[in-house]
């Protein structure tokens, strides 16, 4: 048994003498900052987290007054338009209308003078009703103005491009339409229309449409009532068309925006309008149609496929929180004046000591391994003066234990790079005698199975059916022993090919291997479960041979099943991912499960099942070089099921 060194040695120069020093990263000075940061930072923090939650609570209040205002002109602008929406039903349920239609659609000597009196009874009784109302239409089935309060449309034919009207006919004049926000020329105004079916008298039967044409000026009045808004607070309406939002209603700094401002779908501006378009409801802080930031609530208006927005600048919003930041930085000031002259005596009063600690520490780490420090305080400067004594004391025993197991170690690495060394002349030669297998024996056994063929076809009628059975008997061992030696060469390419690793698909592996075995026996109808999306990292190439090997023998061992099945799947084992194949054949004895993946071994005589024993030994070697295992688990008569980790 070797015996430790013992040496006294002389550390080597590592302190700090020649160099300049930071005065910043004295003892005293961190002391110093230390104290000063104890002591202001709650100060700060306090001040911090008011500032915060100041903001915070003014954010939400705010949020939650421009969420009420929203709501509530949302609530009164569906009010205004329901208000329309019955009006419009209203005039197309009047008996007047409705028998004026009529006789107009029948014709007669007084089709003329009934459709002016309609239209006068539009002009005199209807639109009067409504200060909004700036025009009323009604328009039979074939698309054309009969009346209207506006005598130049009369006659016109608009259904190819009036949008109320055909989106009327289309609902089968089942309900009120309400049109899109336009201008109309005629009218020279923003206005938005409402149509509703017209029935016949006594009748389901459509016979019409009427139109109303609103003046979009209400929705000024709606939007522009910015009432709890301060000083940049507004509400927005707009829609969607294309891939733009259109504004319906003027805006607190674009007065002229009704059908005339757009803003991309897309863009950062029109991120609270886009989120109520698109059906939601809630309140943020993002840029506006300006790009300014501010606080937003959006809602939107589905039956009219608006949406709404109430915001209001943040700078606005947040002006009282400037006070709070100015109050805490004063607050912050005063406290640094007063705890920095209580700093200075603190961190004087502790450096000293340290110091001192410092320098015995200096005067060890050059050598002197004899260097011991005295210092009578009652503290933890006092327990660390004591520690470093120790600590003196025990380190040259330590330095000589930790050189003599570098040389422990230095030995043993030695030993290993000749063991690893000597294990690689041992592949060399190994993968030599398989060559020397695989070429040596390979030609005297292609000889005897030759030959062999040759007596049974040239020298048959020579030879009586023992002589042939011996015969073939004879190829058949040749042939299985020509198959035990390329088991043998497969086996051992497995241990010294090189891995390549890479991404690989076990499903569509699986399917593939599935299919090729089908069509070796197409015959036989096999079910096979291959769960989707099955991936894996590991050599490709030798990952087929894993499923060809699985797969193939739950193929081979479900022969004689009436309802064969095999499955590839997924599962957990210990936490850990792994994939199985199963199949419900032969099954095996579990008290030779030990004997499953060892070479040459079989659980089934070789009348009963093909094989050399070969491939199951395969598996385990090659899920042992990518660092998993593998086992089995079956019955016999009920199946067996092969697990394997990666």
């Amino acid at each position: 048994m070797e015996k430790m060194p013992s040496k006294n040695h002389a550390r080597p120069d590592t302190g700090s003498a020649g160099r300049k020093r930071n005065p910043f990263q004295s003892i005293k000075a961190k002391l110093l900052i230390f104290t000063l940061c104890i002591s202001l930072i709650p100060i700060v923090l306090i001040s911090t987290l008011g500032y915060i939650h100041a903001r915070r609570t003014l954010k939400e209040e705010t949020l939650h007054r421009l969420t009420t205002v929203a709501e509530s002109r949302k609530a009164h602008l569906e009010a205004f338009m329901e208000g329309k929406k019955e009006r419009t039903i209203d005039f197309s349920s009047d008996e007047f209308i409705k028998d004026s239609l009529d006789k107009i659609r029948l014709g007669g000597p007084g089709k003329d003078d009934t459709a002016t009196a309609l239209s006068k009874h539009l002009l005199e009784n209807k639109k009067p009703l409504d200060p909004y109302l700036k025009e009323i239409e009604v328009v039979d089935l074939n698309g054309r103005v009969v009346a209207s309060t506006h005598e130049a449309l009369i006659g016109n034919v608009m259904s190819n491009h009036d949008v109320a009207y055909t989106k009327t006919v289309d609902k089968n004049y089942a309900e009120t339409y309400f049109g899109s926000p336009h201008y109309t020329p005629y009218l020279e105004a923003n206005s938005i229309c409402i149509a509703a079916p017209i029935s016949a008298r006594g009748s389901d039967e459509p016979s019409g449409v009427l139109i109303n044409h609103y003046d979009m000026v209400f929705l000024n009045e709606i939007a522009g009532n910015r009432a709890g808004l301060g000083e940049t607070g507004e509400v927005l309406l707009g829609n969607k068309t294309g891939d733009e939002i259109k504004f319906l209603s003027p805006l607190l700094y674009a007065p002229d925006a009704p059908l005339t401002l757009s803003i991309p779908v897309d863009s950062t501006g029109a991120e609270p309008m886009r989120l109520a378009l698109e059906g939601k409801s809630g309140a943020l802080i993002a840029p506006d149609y300006r790009d300014v930031t501010v606080l937003a609530a959006y809602q939107s208006i589905p039956s009219l496929g608006w949406g709404l927005v109430a915001k209001i600048d943040e700078s606005e919003a947040f002006a009282p929180v400037k006070m709070i930041g100015l109050l805490a930085l004063i607050v912050g000031l005063v406290s640094v004046a007063a705890v920095v002259s209580v700093a200075f005596l603190f961190a004087a009063s502790t450096s000293r000591p340290i110091k001192r600690l410092r320098d015995a520490t200096r005067r060890f780490t050059e050598g002197d391994l004899g260097q011991r420090v005295n210092i009578s305080r009652r503290d933890e400067i006092g327990d660390l003066a004591d520690s470093f004594n120790t600590m003196a004391g025990e380190l040259s025993t330590e330095i000589t234990a930790h050189e003599y197991a570098e040389e422990q170690l230095r030995k043993q690495r030695d030993y290993l790079r000749k063991t690893s060394d000597a294990l690689a002349a041992a592949n060399k030669e190994l993968e030599a005698f398989c060559y020397s297998v695989s070429h040596d024996l390979r030609a005297p056994l292609r000889s005897i199975d030759g030959f062999s063929k040759a007596l049974v076809e040239d020298y048959a009628e020579k030879l009586d059916e023992t002589a042939q059975d011996y015969i073939t008997r004879v190829r058949l061992a040749s042939q299985r022993m020509a198959q035990l030696i390329e088991d043998l060469l497969n086996l051992s390419r497995v241990t010294r090919n090189e891995l390549h690793h890479e991404r690989v698909d076990l499903s569509a592996m699986a399917q593939t291997v599935a299919a090729e075995l089908q069509k070796t026996q197409p015959e036989r109808q096999v079910e096979f479960v291959i769960k989707d999306g099955l991936v894996a990292d590991g050599d490709e190439r030798l990952l087929r041979v894993v499923l060809v090997n699985l797969l193939g023998n739950a193929w081979k061992f479900t022969g004689k099943c009436e309802r064969p099945r095999i499955e590839f799947g997924f599962t957990e084992h210990k936490g850990e991912p792994a994939y199985f194949v199963r199949d419900n054949g032969a099954g095996f004895d579990t008290a030779y499960t030990s004997k499953l993946f060892g070479a040459f071994q079989r659980l089934h005589a070789a009348t009963e099942y093909e094989g050399t024993g070969i491939g199951l030994a395969t598996v385990q070697r090659i899920i042992h070089r990518h660092g998993g295992h593998v086992w089995a688990e079956g019955a016999v008569g009920k199946g067996a099921t092969f697990y394997f980790t990666l």
